[in-house]
């Protein structure tokens, strides 16, 4: 690519360009793939720490804004006051949040809402994201956390985000769920204890 240079409507450039695209989504899968093996084995470590929930939903919400605003999608957050600090590492839960999000804004029309909310109850804390899509069909509800399965019209990438989500909530201790009809959009929520679980220790 460096060596090479060709006019930028060339058909040369534009295959060049594919190539190079085409690289990078073969580099986001195996790194997909690795990811998920080394939460399946046991081999990732969780670096937890105390975090506010109500804190990581707003900045889940702002660094989806400006996606959600090209298409008019209205972002809402709603945190229950005094939510209690939760033992958690923060990098792997706002991948959680990152692909949560993606997804709802994929699956979502121009000009709907997509609401994020948390609260706290008996010593866990929930955390949702809600769109107003398509729904998933009851029948793929069951495999939707599989690796490599993918629902509804508005497919993309390899389907690994929610087996990642789902391997990354068990590990700190907790529980990944949808709630969704076909048509009424989906409700994807965690469940998430405020203590460090024994799976989480690093």
């Amino acid at each position: 690519r460096e060596r090479l240079h060709f006019p930028e409507l060339s058909r040369e450039e534009d295959l060049l360009q594919t190539l190079g695209s085409e690289m990078q989504r073969l580099l986001h899968l195996l790194d997909g793939l690795l990811d998920l093996s080394r939460y399946q084995s046991g081999l990732q470590e969780l670096d937890l720490k105390q975090c506010d929930p109500a804190e990581l939903i707003v900045q889940a919400a702002e660094r989806f804004t400006h996606k959600a605003t090209a298409r008019q999608i209205s972002l809402q957050v709603n945190a229950q006051q005094g939510l209690p600090l939760v033992c958690l590492d923060r990098v792997q839960l706002e991948r959680v949040l990152d692909n949560l999000l993606g997804n709802a804004l994929r699956h979502s029309q121009d000009g709907g809402q997509i609401r994020l909310q948390a609260h706290s109850q008996d010593e866990r804390v929930f955390i949702s994201v809600e769109d107003q899509g398509e729904g998933i069909a009851y029948s793929q509800q069951a495999r939707i956390f599989e690796p490599f399965v993918q629902v509804g019209r508005r497919k993309g990438g390899a389907g690994l985000g929610l087996a990642l989500c789902k391997e990354i909530i068990q590990l700190h201790g907790g529980h990944i769920r949808v709630n969704s009809s076909p048509g009424m959009g989906a409700r994807f929520y965690l469940e998430l204890p405020i203590q460090a679980s024994t799976q989480g220790s690093v």
